[in-house]
């Protein structure tokens, strides 16, 4: 089936992974099983995935903690990427995605919430997490103008994010309950960013960073966004989750 996508392959058809021949990814999370579909790395950086498929999630000492908020920790599951090809056969990459999954700790010390997997408790800490991130960004831009090589401005520099309960979307997947969002900068190629909690305290978190290669990401004569899109729904609809 892959190889007459791949015969259909244009630029406003681009061709992203083969999912259907993609081996299984397995993770025991301390009596949670997680599984995905991981297709071939593409990439010219190197593949990364943990040592360790048996993952014991209270030991504080596996994570990494987050300097800057102080609310979280994590550790890195695995970083992959797939390219987008115009062509049949031959050169004609004109885009990848990467993707970056985690095992994400809220720290014992960080008692705003309650409970990751209450809904509203799962959007607040989200929204505090994109705001440490990106807000943050944001913030030394406008406090440290003269890092820059032209003058700032918000409506061109400034990453957009989720800063209400409403600009993070929910839906059901195979059983799982997905919080997902868009960060991007305008004109940008979009990070489609993708959460499930695991516990009161545990969440995992799927990245995904596109970009065009030798192009504008936005181009009428190309629709490697739509393709974006797709890849990024296809890896989702094959991630399983069975919790204790």
């Amino acid at each position: 089936m892959h190889w007459l996508k791949r015969l259909k392959a244009s630029n406003m058809n681009p061709l992203g992974p083969d999912f259907s021949n993609a081996p299984m990814v397995k993770f025991s999370l301390s009596g949670k099983e997680l599984s995905f579909l991981c297709p071939r790395h593409e990439m010219s950086g190197p593949f990364s995935k943990c040592s360790d498929a048996v993952i014991n999630i209270y030991d504080d000492n596996i994570y990494s903690r987050w300097a800057k908020s102080k609310t979280g920790m994590s550790i890195d599951i695995i970083d992959t990427g797939w390219k987008f090809w115009d062509r049949p056969f031959g050169e004609g990459a004109i885009g990848y995605v990467t993707l970056d999954a985690r095992l994400q700790r809220r720290d014992p010390h960080y008692r705003v919430i309650d409970s990751l997997l209450n809904s509203d408790d799962m959007k607040c800490w989200l929204i505090t997490y994109t705001n440490n991130i990106w807000g943050y960004v944001n913030r030394e831009l406008v406090a440290n103008p003269e890092r820059q090589a032209r003058p700032v401005d918000p409506e061109r520099d400034f990453w957009r994010y989720p800063k209400t309960h409403e600009e993070i979307s929910t839906t059901n997947i195979n059983g799982i309950d997905w919080f997902n969002y868009v960060v991007d900068r305008p004109y940008d190629a979009k990070r489609h960013l993708w959460h499930t909690p695991i516990s009161e305290d545990h969440e995992l978190a799927f990245s995904f960073n596109a970009s065009a290669l030798g192009r504008n990401y936005y181009k009428d004569d190309h629709d490697l966004d739509g393709a974006v899109e797709r890849t990024v729904h296809e890896f989702i609809e094959n991630v399983h989750i069975k919790l204790d």
